[in-house]
């Protein structure tokens, strides 16, 4: 409808209502409205109503009509009361509607004095919920106001779906104290309270007081894996827990900012899309006078105080390297970032007085742990070894050619396994004991698998390298590779003078050795700490040696292999060619020629030496091979 609608009086309320709601009204409303004095007003959104100043007036809207009857609400200072309607979503969320109209009336009706709300506008237009600025395919589900389990998997198969699509994109944010950050960005979301959105509410926590701030929430992910993490678990979970910011978050405060960038931003007000090229966001502090109690109690403004938070974002040269880009898989260091890093690593190349110190006490601790057959002492002394960091080192050296860093590395590199042969013979001279225990023999026979273990180490250890808030992990890497103990069951082979000991050990230690520095620089090249082109030659180099050093492992891990079937086949075999049944357990084999199998016998009764011939007969029929045979007899009665 055109035409104004104008109506005047001092004590009465004034209800409008959708005009395509006539009937409801009627029905559901109008009952409520009985004893009060009231003008009933449809209206389509079209209409400027005039209603004179402080007019105590109802809404039974949608949240389409009632940011049109706010705006003028905020002109002419009326007082707005606010019914439940079926379309509204973000404003019963807002102004903290009930469900219930009787509920809702009843608030209404006993406010004798409004509570002064705050308004968020955008470029001067009101938001109940949120502005949200990137790709919306991006920022929707994030921001996604419903709860219900489909509707997110709904919007998390759309949100993967974009995800080799996503790229970052710059912006400038200035805060109402004039500070700017200028950083690159998915996405960022405004809001007024953090309630406003899913995605602020699990990033910012809830809010138990109102402030007349501005709540902006950045999403800067540097990777897919970054990006997934976030899918996962700011999504999915139901349950809102404080948490500190990921690094590829980030959080300002304020009662306003300015939000531009080089291109026009896509951007929406409450899921309504919009194109601008700057925004101003800001806060109306007590900009509209609502009839309810339920509104959260209010902050003063003395009390309130700006807050950026933004360390983890892109910043410097990391922007440009970033934006208009597609994510990679991991994210690439910045050249600060390689900075540091390679100071830290020239630092661990060097050989101090610590690290000889720990190489002496991990060695012995090693030594007496394998002699003792204790893991856990062992386990001890692979958290004690220093040597997994003069090896990333050496890793980053070759990766990078530096041959300063390559020459430091293996300087201390050399002094530590000198070092380790030299206390693990000296302690092996000085112990009465000269048998192969369960730990001294696990380190005997190294095979393919192995290496692998050591691979995927010097990918956790250069990762771990590289990020400063994982390098607790690095205890866990020591663990993982073991490349102390090795070492003192190489001195202990010098020290009983065992070549096959002494062999056995130290091919372990060298697979570790080029497995770690192999996949180190591999990861160190792939995070972008050096070009393909200067990384090619280290890289050939590595991998020529974890060829040569594979040859026996695959060896070994054949031989392995076969012996795991042999015993396999051994412990289902029964002899039924005597009188009586013969089982076998505890099958062992150990190479030779001929090979040797130990096992114990189970029989009703003793056996006799033809018996005995005859199942070492028929135990060469089932390994394909002559045998020599160590049997223990048990009688099962």
């Amino acid at each position: 409808m055109d035409e104004q609608l104008e109506i005047r009086a001092s004590s009465s309320y004034w209800v409008v209502y959708d005009v395509a709601d006539q009937e409801t009204f009627e029905r559901d409303v109008a009952p409520l409205l009985s004893g009060y004095e009231h003008y009933g007003i449809p209206w389509d959104g079209e209409g400027e109503l005039v209603i004179e100043a402080d007019a105590r007036v109802v809404t039974y809207l949608g949240d389409a009509l009632l940011y049109r009857l706010v705006a003028q609400a905020r002109e002419a200072h009326w007082q707005i009361g606010i019914l439940p309607h079926p379309k509204l979503l973000r404003g019963a969320r807002f102004f903290f509607v009930p469900k219930k109209l009787e509920e809702a009336w009843n608030g209404i009706v006993e406010t004798t004095t409004p509570v002064m709300s705050d308004l968020m506008t955008c470029n001067g237009r009101v938001a109940f919920g949120s502005v949200m600025v990137g790709n919306p395919l991006t920022m929707r589900p994030a921001a996604q106001i419903s709860s219900d389990l489909w509707s997110k998997l709904k919007h998390l198969y759309g949100l993967v779906v974009t995800l080799p699509q996503t790229f970052l994109l710059p912006y400038k944010i200035e805060t109402a104290k004039q500070t700017v950050v200028n950083t690159a960005a998915l996405g960022i979301t405004a809001v007024y309270r953090s309630s406003g959105s899913e995605f602020t509410k699990r990033v910012v926590g809830e809010m138990e007081e109102d402030e007349s701030t501005v709540n902006v929430v950045i999403l800067a992910p540097r990777s897919l894996l970054e990006m997934v993490h976030f899918v996962f678990s700011r999504v999915l979970p139901t349950q809102v827990k404080s948490k500190p910011l990921n690094e590829y978050l980030g959080h300002i405060k304020s009662e306003s900012i300015i939000l531009s960038s080089k291109k026009p931003m896509e951007y929406s007000i409450d899921g309504e899309a919009l194109m601008a090229e700057s925004l101003k966001i800001d806060v109306v502090p007590d900009a509209l006078a609502v009839l309810t109690p339920n509104l959260p109690p209010k902050r003063g403004n003395k009390d309130i105080k700006e807050s950026v938070r933004v360390v983890g974002l892109p910043k410097g040269q990391a922007i440009n390297e970033l934006i208009y880009r597609r994510l990679p898989w991991i994210h690439h260091a910045d050249q600060e970032e390689v900075k540091e890093t390679f100071v830290s690593l020239r630092e661990n190349a060097q050989t101090s007085q610590a690290y000889l110190v720990l190489m002496v006490l991990s060695t012995l601790l090693a030594t007496v742990g394998l002699f003792a057959n204790s893991a856990p002492v062992i386990i001890g002394a692979m958290i004690l070894a220093p040597l997994m960091a003069p090896i990333i080192s050496l890793a980053m050296g070759v990766l990078r050619q530096s041959s300063d860093l390559m020459s430091n590395s293996l300087k201390t590199l050399s002094t530590g396994i000198v070092l380790a042969l030299f206390c693990g013979t000296f302690l092996t001279w000085l112990m009465p004991l000269q048998s192969l225990n369960p730990e001294i023999s696990a380190r005997l026979s190294p095979t393919i698998l192995d290496l692998g273990v050591a691979i995927i180490s010097g990918i956790a250890g250069a990762y771990a390298n590289a990020r400063s808030e994982v390098a607790k992990s690095l205890a866990g890497v020591a663990i993982a590779v073991a490349l102390v103990p090795p070492l003192a069951v190489s001195g202990i082979g010098i020290g009983w003078w065992d070549w096959a000991v002494f062999s056995g050990a130290f091919l372990l230690f060298a697979t570790n050795l080029v497995g770690i520095v192999l996949a180190a620089a591999a990861t160190f090249l792939v995070m972008g700490f050096s070009p393909f082109k200067l990384a090619q030659r280290g890289l050939l180099l590595s991998l020529a040696f974890v060829a040569a050093v594979s040859v026996p492992l695959v060896l070994s891990f054949d031989s392995m292999v076969k012996e795991q079937r042999m015993v396999y086949a051994l412990e289902h075999w029964q002899c039924t060619s005597l009188a009586f049944p013969v089982t076998l357990q505890e099958v062992k084999i150990r190479g030779g020629s001929p090979m040797l199998v130990s096992v114990k016998l189970l029989a009703p009764q003793a056996l006799q030496a033809s018996e005995m011939d005859l199942i070492k007969t028929q135990l060469e029929g089932v390994v394909g091979e002559p045998i020599r045979l160590v049997a223990t007899t048990a009688i099962v009665r």
